[in-house]
């Protein structure tokens, strides 16, 4: 499978949030409810709604385009939500099928999004990964480190708890591992 990076543009917005919704459901199975994930608000509608909002309004979103399956993955990411990390650019996802893991397609999303936050003048970033997500350990080879700080959250009826991991540099190379 050979996989680009680019840029997402406005007619990615459906591919994205097919990718959003099924990775989701792909990604927390055995950590959410099964309900919240096949019900609202992870509908097409909404989601697909949000990603031609945040594209049309340049946010910083980068999409991992197959040759054989079109989207497969997608990362998002921009100024820092928590005030504890103002100095900080802040990746708000990254999603990817599972026919798209290990493949370095992660990675490659991740350096993009470091090079537009350092293009915007951030040297550090965070993101916040729920407890339990297998996916930990992807954030881990790629250099971040797990902070002191736990998120206590809702989603749909269950409580849950989210890790934070920041990077301490955003100079980023493929050879802390896949």
């Amino acid at each position: 499978m050979n996989i680009t990076i680019r840029k997402a543009k406005l007619e990615d917005a459906a591919e994205i949030a097919n990718v959003h919704i099924n990775s989701w459901r792909e990604a927390y199975k055995d950590i959410l409810d099964a309900n919240y994930l096949d019900e609202t608000p992870l509908n097409f509608k909404n989601r697909h709604s949000l990603w031609k909002k945040l594209i049309s309004q340049n946010e910083i979103v980068y999409v991992a385009e197959s040759d054989k399956y079109g989207i497969v993955g997608f990362a998002n990411a921009g100024i820092a939500r928590d005030k504890r990390f103002e100095s900080f650019g802040e990746i708000y996802c990254i999603y990817l099928f599972k026919k798209a893991h290990k493949l370095g397609v992660g990675f490659q999303l991740l350096k993009s999004c470091f090079q537009d936050l350092k293009n915007k003048g951030h040297d550090k970033a965070y993101l916040w990964v729920l407890e339990n997500n297998p996916t930990i350990h992807f954030y881990e080879r790629s250099g971040a480190k797990k902070m002191d700080y736990i998120l206590e959250d809702t989603i749909g009826s269950q409580s849950v708890r989210e890790f934070c991991y920041a990077w301490d540099s955003l100079d980023f190379t493929l050879n802390q591992g896949r």
